[in-house]
């Protein structure tokens, strides 16, 4: 895979993915208020986690199994598909196990809805490790969009039906999610290679798949519980409005990961190919472009955060732009490491990388304990950055005691390849375009 080509139309793509995707968020916040959208955040974390459980591992497994490789793609399609479904009837045996436990309060109308987002995401979450995986970024970013676009177009809709509320919302998310994936499916049914689906080649060598994913799965699970695990915390201690003010003011920080998170998937795909010398060349450069691009971006948001959150979402969510302010130094972090650890994934998720992010969430829930009773949401948002930088200096410890790779080469930018970074960009976009006007 050509790196700089695939993060390019990644990018170009991703940027129009974000804006559709800020607006979606602006609507259901605004029209939801706090609480509500505390409620949804709630739910959307709950989600998030199922899914990286209910997957296995499967989608680093897929990228892992694939390897740059089309041969074979219709039978992990249908591994997926068998998956996907598998998921979703036991999400839905289950549903009178959530309802009984919430009758009487919000929680019961969206307990079948939380079944069927479940199926179609982890359905979603498999297809893009196969994308991914055989290195067909036009098809894994076009999926993303048109998920992003559909959701969009339908809240717009809700919206001007004066039917906004969280069943609605989540009925929105469950079709939008539903088309992408059948898009996707289609797309990468017709361009892979035939072979047999009987179920003796199905089950082929898929016991070996899922174990080779279950490092990615602890990994990722233990991840995604740091990542939200403020959430469930704050919900008990201090209410859904609070909830709903720090999951804003995450929503809006947690973009300075878009664009590593580009890169950390792209390198994934790379050294899960190649671990030579020349991938570990490409994470560092990347990981330079990604601390000029990003310090500067927050030394800004800094400056300005307090302003800008209630000014997008509103002045019932004023409180939110100090937990922004506070959140942007670790969310810099992260966005850094993203990139990092990419080196750490493409070598199929080794001991670092569970017991780095496992010790970074002992560490958030202790601090959480800590501070939330005391602080309120703003300490929840200091105690997040504190871990997510340590988080980083761990993985670029470990990188370096690794690799032999200096400070200097991972992190300090060189105003040479800026120039360079831009005048690739600038061809490329000349080519694309020329290409299009042809």
């Amino acid at each position: 895979m050509r790196v700089g080509p695939a993060f390019l139309q990644t990018f170009a793509t991703q940027v129009i993915q974000s804006a559709a995707s800020i607006l979606t968020g602006i609507l259901i916040a605004r029209s939801l208020g706090p609480t509500g959208q505390g409620g949804y955040a709630l739910f959307a974390a709950a989600v998030a986690i199922a899914v990286i459980v209910a997957s296995l591992g499967q989608f680093e497994g897929n990228v892992l199994t694939s390897a740059g490789q089309t041969a074979g793609g219709r039978i992990l399609l249908a591994r997926a598909g068998v998956h996907a479904a598998a998921i979703l009837l036991l999400a839905v045996l289950l549903v009178p196990v959530w309802r009984d436990r919430y009758r009487g309060t919000s929680a019961e109308g969206v307990a079948i809805l939380f079944a069927v987002v479940l199926g179609v995401e982890v359905f979603a979450q498999l297809l893009r490790g196969i994308n991914l995986g055989q290195h067909h970024v036009l098809a894994y970013n076009l999926a993303g969009l048109l998920q992003r676009f559909c959701y969009l177009t339908l809240v717009v809709g809700v919206l001007l039906a004066s039917q906004m509320q969280l069943t609605s919302v989540l009925v929105a998310w469950a079709i939008a999610t539903g088309l992408s994936t059948l898009f996707s499916a289609v797309w990468l049914w017709r361009r892979s290679p035939g072979g047999s689906l009987q179920w003796s080649a199905l089950k082929d060598g898929w016991a070996a798949r899922l174990t080779r994913g279950l490092r990615a799965l602890v990994t990722i699970s233990v991840t995604l519980l740091l990542v939200r695990c403020d959430l469930w915390m704050m919900g008990p201690m201090l209410g859904l409005a609070s909830v709903g003010q720090m999951s804003v003011a995450v929503a809006l920080a947690e973009w300075l990961w878009y664009v590593p998170s580009i890169l950390g998937n792209v390198l994934f795909a790379v050294v899960a190919a190649d671990q030579g010398p020349e991938s570990l060349q490409r994470i560092a450069r990347a990981s330079r472009a990604v601390v000029a691009m990003v310090l500067p971006a927050a030394a800004l948001l800094i400056l300005v955060g307090r302003t800008v959150v209630p000014l997008i979402y509103g002045a019932a969510y004023a409180p939110a732009g100090l937990l922004f302010v506070l959140l942007v130094p670790g969310m810099s972090a992260v966005a850094i490491h993203l990139v990092v650890d990419s080196y750490f994934a493409g070598r199929g998720f080794p001991p670092i990388s569970i017991w780095s992010a496992t010790g970074a969430l002992v560490a958030k829930v202790v601090l959480n304990l800590a501070v939330i009773p005391r602080f309120g949401a703003p300490g929840a948002a200091a105690a997040t950055t504190i871990v997510y930088t340590g988080l980083l200096v761990t993985k670029v410890i470990a990188l370096h005691r690794e690799t032999g790779l200096s400070l200097a080469n991972l992190l300090r930018p060189r105003p040479s390849e800026f120039r360079e970074t831009v005048g690739f960009a600038r061809e490329w976009l000349r080519q694309r375009f020329g290409e299009a006007a042809g």
